[in-house]
């Protein structure tokens, strides 16, 4: 703005309201472009306000994340065409009026330039601000983390949505507060849509345990480890795959959880009131641990070896060595993806499955534990291949039921829907829960009768040392005793399970 401007008389030809600089297309492109994007965004700002919490994700995308850079572009093209103008003319490649630089607000052009540039600046600055503010608080919702990128997280998200932190924001845990960890996940998370972008990530994702924020500052700002918890009831009911003798098995039991400061005692006092826990995991995943260390209150350390462990005379390097925490085992509280065998069990318990249906539960495994290129293809092979399997091998039981049978489908198909995904090649096996030892080694890591200190002391395999069953058995002949019953394998016993992990035979299908 400003050296090709005269004092404006009654006689001067010029007649533009501001510098000759700005008249040309790139700035015209840039005027037009901002106008425009900014008359758009105070519409979505609006909508969206009225909205409320019943906003749509994809529109808040657009409105805070998608169209300010389009609005930034074109402001930044209005005074980038007038440069580029201006520097033509100092190289003589067009023509220019004045050569004279200045600024005077008594010119008009000059003023009206000036006026332009302020009021350009305060919405610029009030837009940066709301856009900024919103643009945080919806890249923190927990639609963005699971419908953006909705073909990558869908599985994440759709477990999220049926489990017990449905109401809790994926942020609260995966970030927590302060500045450090949140500017640490925006640059992880920069790397994460790269890889969605190019269509480089994992399949399934990997669980983030090496990168998650200590349960202290993230699970324990909500459950209190000290709270005095006694034993919690836990009912099972299994149905089995073939029928035999019994129709169904069924097994209560109390959980010895424990915890709190007075009265010590218990499977959270053991590990995280009395006791600190340390340990060397062989995998990634966490599922081999060949090295435990023991420290008490007054500090005295007891460290237990797996038979293989290759630190059996040596301390392991200070990188592989994680204190234990409450992730350790309950590794799954929100992303859980239920097993065939429970999920069938669930069903036919509840009867949305009639448990009368000849092979139902081995055959709903099956068709759950199958591999198939997508969730199309699976719930139209689930439902064509058991349809078909029941109209031949059952053709009476079939004409008579036909509406148990359907129901039964429709079931099995929601629990695929809900539990597997073969696009992203996540379910149950591929993510291990720790709660437990049916599928999974989970408290057997340690806990296997194996892991042995130096004095002979060895991590205990005692089941009651947990838990306390106190009735099991068929449902005409349960067997009921409050101090405690031993274990009885449901529907067949040998003996075996006694010498193996549970996870040696059981996968979940």
């Amino acid at each position: 703005m400003g050296e090709n401007d005269l004092p404006r008389t009654e006689k001067s030809p010029i007649s533009n309201k501001f510098s000759e600089y700005f008249y040309n297309n790139i700035t015209y492109v840039g005027i037009f472009l901002a106008v425009f994007v900014f008359i758009v965004e105070c519409f979505l700002f609006g909508f969206d306000f009225i909205a409320g919490k019943d906003s749509n994700v994809y529109l808040g995308m657009f409105t805070y994340i998608i169209l300010p850079h389009f609005l930034l572009l074109g402001l930044i093209l209005i005074p980038f065409g007038a440069l580029r103008k201006r520097r033509r003319i100092l190289k003589g490649l067009a023509e220019r009026k004045h050569k004279t630089f200045f600024i005077d607000p008594a010119i008009p052009t000059h003023r009206n330039a000036i006026f332009v540039f302020m009021i350009s600046s305060m919405v610029l600055l009030i837009m940066t601000a709301i856009g900024s503010y919103k643009a945080f608080h919806f890249t923190e919702s927990v639609h963005f983390c699971g419908i953006t990128c909705h073909q990558v997280m869908r599985p994440q998200y759709t477990a999220y949505r049926n489990s017990p932190h449905a109401r809790v924001k994926c942020v609260d845990c995966h970030i927590g507060s302060g500045a450090d960890w949140y500017v640490r996940s925006k640059l992880s998370g920069a790397r994460q849509v790269v890889a969605t972008i190019v269509d480089s990530y994992s399949r399934p994702i990997p669980t983030p345990v090496h990168n998650l924020r200590p349960a202290k500052e993230t699970c324990e700002q909500c459950h209190w480890p000290k709270k005095f918890y006694r034993s919690f009831e836990l009912e099972k009911h299994y149905f089995p795959s073939d029928k035999g003798e019994h129709k169904s098995w069924f097994i209560r039991m109390l959980v010895n959880v424990g915890g709190g400061e007075k009265e010590n005692r218990g499977i959270h006092a053991h590990m995280n009131i009395n006791n600190d826990f340390y340990y060397v995991a062989d995998d990634e995943r966490r599922q081999v641990i060949s090295w435990v260390k023991s420290v008490d209150q007054d500090g005295k350390a007891v460290i237990y070896t797996s038979p293989d462990s290759e630190y059996k005379e040596t301390e392991p390097p200070e990188e592989k060595i994680r204190k234990m925490d409450c992730m350790d085992c309950h590794n799954r509280p929100t992303h859980h993806f239920g097993a065939p065998y429970q999920l069938i069990n669930r069903a036919l318990l509840a009867e949305d499955i009639n448990p009368d249906i000849p092979s139902i539960k081995k055959k709903a495994m099956a068709a759950l534990s199958a591999e198939y290129s997508s969730t199309e293809e699976g719930v139209k092979l689930i439902r064509e291949n058991l349809t078909t399997y029941y109209q031949e091998k059952h053709a009476a039981f079939y004409s008579e039921h036909k509406q148990d049978i359907e129901k039964a489908l429709d079931n099995i198909i929601d629990i695929f829907q809900n539990n597997v995904f073969p696009e992203m090649k996540a379910r149950w096996d591929a993510y291990p829960d720790n709660i437990g030892h049916l599928i999974s080694p989970g408290c057997f890591r340690c806990h296997d009768g194996e892991h042995t200190s130096k004095s002979g002391k060895v991590i205990t395999r005692d089941c009651n040392a947990c838990h306390r069953i106190i009735e099991q058995g068929p449902p005409e002949a349960r067997e009921t005793n409050t101090e405690g019953l031993p274990f009885v394998h449901p529907f067949e016993d040998d003996g075996l399970w006694q010498e193996m992990q549970c996870s040696d035979c059981h996968t979940g299908n």
